[in-house]
């Protein structure tokens, strides 16, 4: 029965369509005046998305991403260039929200070309994009239009941003290099900074223009006060069933008789209200049922508190199961205006990359059901591993290191026919520790940890 839930999840998450393929690059410019430069700074962030077929995964499914920007001015003078790493698998452990990620730099006036490329470490293979960019010449009135599924205000769970999200000031927005929305729920977010000497009133016109430049959508006019300094507009728009095709959003702010213009491109495909992200919790977990409903619910057990699953009724029905479901992840949803829940999917593609890595075979365990997979959806993938295999008396065994947050780190040791890979020494509060951790992983074991972690494992409790 579980392969039939897994199966749902996975036909549940196909791709958008051709539209999907190569390395996608998209820019936004914001402004900041500079007494020391003129006409001031031009501040770019720049978001990325990685094409699906290109990571290839090793045997243990791991894959690392070398991602290299490079910023060129006219002359071919390279002014800013930027390496890193970033580790995923595959499957996506986080769907979608792992093939994104952003950079942000500040240029000069001029004209520039942002070169981006990401290299598989596994096959070679290589994708690869280039923008062209041009820094203000002069004080803009507007920022670039930027547009993204969702964006929401801070709240107090938002310790970091999640995979998939930024923070700008007082907003976490969904990274989107490119935004596709569709199905009757539809909507669109946008935000657009002002730059004003004064504070003034004005209207605020958003449009959907089709590609033939036909107006599809109009919002507004709508009164704005737009601060002295730097100004912020933002909203959430319902675009209700647009056809499939590519628009423009529009945004016109009319102050005193000028009118300031910004717009930004997005796709209408239909299929992409069929996608897990896109489906509302009543939606997903209406196409679940029976034992699918209970395995639905088995694995929270990683990331809630008992008391928070103290209702689940166990012996109730389908249509209670899903009230449950449904109320649990609602209580979670980081944008409950905008169609879908994005943590809830994050979360069972989580569970179908723990089930297909981290499973154990001779405890007839699922992989969430295992240590490595419980942290794992608790805390996703590691910033480092160190992973060893056996050698004479030292275990199989494995280091996941995260650098976010307080620094936890999890040492995972393989005990063979005793249960496989088991957690036996963390500095994470709500583990257990194993008080023989050195004894099993023997002298030489130990002193390998050492050097990767340094000696404060060797505490008697474990760092705080």
């Amino acid at each position: 029965m579980v392969g039939t839930w897994i199966g749902l999840v996975a036909a549940l998450s196909v791709g958008v369509g051709s539209a999907d393929t190569g390395l996608v690059v998209r820019t936004v410019r914001f402004y900041r005046a500079d007494p020391g430069q003129s006409p001031g700074q031009t501040q770019v962030t720049a978001f990325l998305r990685i094409p699906p077929d290109l990571p290839r995964a090793g045997q243990d499914g791991q894959v690392s991403l070398s991602l290299t920007v490079t910023v060129t001015d006219s002359a071919g003078e390279a002014l800013y260039q930027q390496a890193w790493q970033r580790r995923t698998a595959v499957p996506f452990p986080r769907g979608e929200a792992d093939r994104l990620d952003l950079f942000r730099f500040t240029l000069g006036a001029g004209r520039f070309l942002l070169e981006a490329s990401v290299v598989d470490s596994v096959s070679g293979a290589k994708a690869s994009a280039t923008v062209p960019i041009e820094g203000y010449p002069t004080p803009p009135a507007a920022s670039d239009l930027l547009i993204s599924p969702w964006l929401r205000p801070v709240a107090s769970m938002d310790t970091v941003p999640q995979a998939g999200e930024f923070r700008r000031g007082g907003l976490i927005v969904a990274i989107a290099p490119e935004v596709v929305v569709g199905g009757p729920a539809a909507s669109v977010a946008y935000l657009l900074e002002t730059y004003a000497g004064t504070s003034s009133e004005g209207r605020l016109t958003v449009t959907v223009e089709d590609a033939g430049g036909a107006v599809r959508k109009r919002f507004g006019p709508t009164p704005v006060r737009v601060a002295a300094g730097i100004g912020l507009l933002t909203g959430q728009l319902e675009l209700g069933d647009l056809p499939a095709d590519r628009y423009r959003l529009k945004a016109s702010i009319e102050l005193g008789g000028r009118v300031v213009s910004r717009e930004a491109g997005f796709v209408s495909d239909p299929a992409v209200a069929s996608m897990p992200g896109a489906l509302s919790d009543e939606a997903y977990f209406g196409l679940l049922s029976g034992a699918s409903l209970d395995q639905a619910y088995a694995p929270l057990a990683t990331i809630a508190e008992p008391r928070d699953l103290a209702r689940w009724p166990r012996a109730g029905g389908d249509e209670e199961k899903r009230a449950f479901l449904t109320g649990f992840w609602r209580g979670r949803d980081p944008t409950p205006n905008a169609p879908g829940n994005e943590r809830r999917a994050q979360f069972y593609d989580g569970v179908v990359y723990a089930n297909a890595f981290y499973a154990d075979a001779r405890r007839r365990l699922a992989g969430w059901q295992t240590d490595r997979g419980r942290v794992f959806l608790r805390e996703g993938l590691p910033t480092q591993v160190l992973r060893r295999q056996q050698r004479g008396a030292v275990p199989a065994y494995e280091v996941w290191r995260y650098f976010e947050g307080v620094g936890r780190y999890y040492l995972f040791v393989d005990r063979g026919a005793l249960g496989g890979f088991q957690l036996l020494r963390s500095n994470d509060p709500r583990e257990l520790k194993e008080r023989r951790w050195q004894q099993i992983l023997t002298a030489a074991g130990v002193a390998e940890v050492v050097d990767f972690l340094g000696r404060t494992v060797l505490e008697p409790d474990g760092p705080a």
